[in-house]
């Protein structure tokens, strides 16, 4: 119990500092969806402009790791070579730009286009594959995927 806390008390810090720095806010969003409320809490990174992606042809990754904490599942995710925007979701593409559709056990249970942690609350036990995936502003698939498989007592 001890240990987690002092890894919480320590992301907090760390997060402080980076939005402090940074000069942003956090912007925390809550829905439920499926019975799990999800929260996803914004923190400004420093994502790579995405006319800069687009000049060089970089190919976008994503990368996430997860954590659970009982019932609740963290996950922590950021992109490389590609913008998150919630902005131009469902306008005309933007080469390097567009948002995360998140599934869990194979039904979508959002689209998010900032950066910060998702937590999915009170998740039943057992077994769940969480994906995400990077779209197009319109929607159109990029096979850029994140699949974790996490077990939740």
């Amino acid at each position: 119990m001890k240990k987690t806390w002092v890894y919480g008390a320590a992301t907090l810090v760390v997060l402080g500092a980076l939005t402090t720095a940074c000069g942003s806010k956090d912007e925390v969003i809550t829905t439920t969806a499926g019975g799990a409320k999800v929260t996803t809490q914004t923190v400004s990174q420093g994502t790579i402009d995405a006319a800069k992606a687009a000049a060089t042809n970089a190919k976008p990754v994503l990368d996430a790791s997860y954590k659970v904490d009982g019932k609740n599942v963290t996950i922590t995710y950021q992109t490389t070579n590609f913008k998150l925007s919630e902005e131009d979701m469902n306008k005309a593409n933007v080469p390097g730009e567009g948002h995360l559709h998140v599934y869990v056990d194979g039904k979508q249970k959002g689209m998010i286009g900032k950066t910060g942690p998702i937590t999915f609350t009170n998740m039943a036990a057992g077994s769940h594959e969480i994906k995400l995936e990077l779209q197009q502003n319109d929607h159109k698939e990029l096979n850029v995927e994140k699949i974790l498989n996490v077990t939740v007592k």
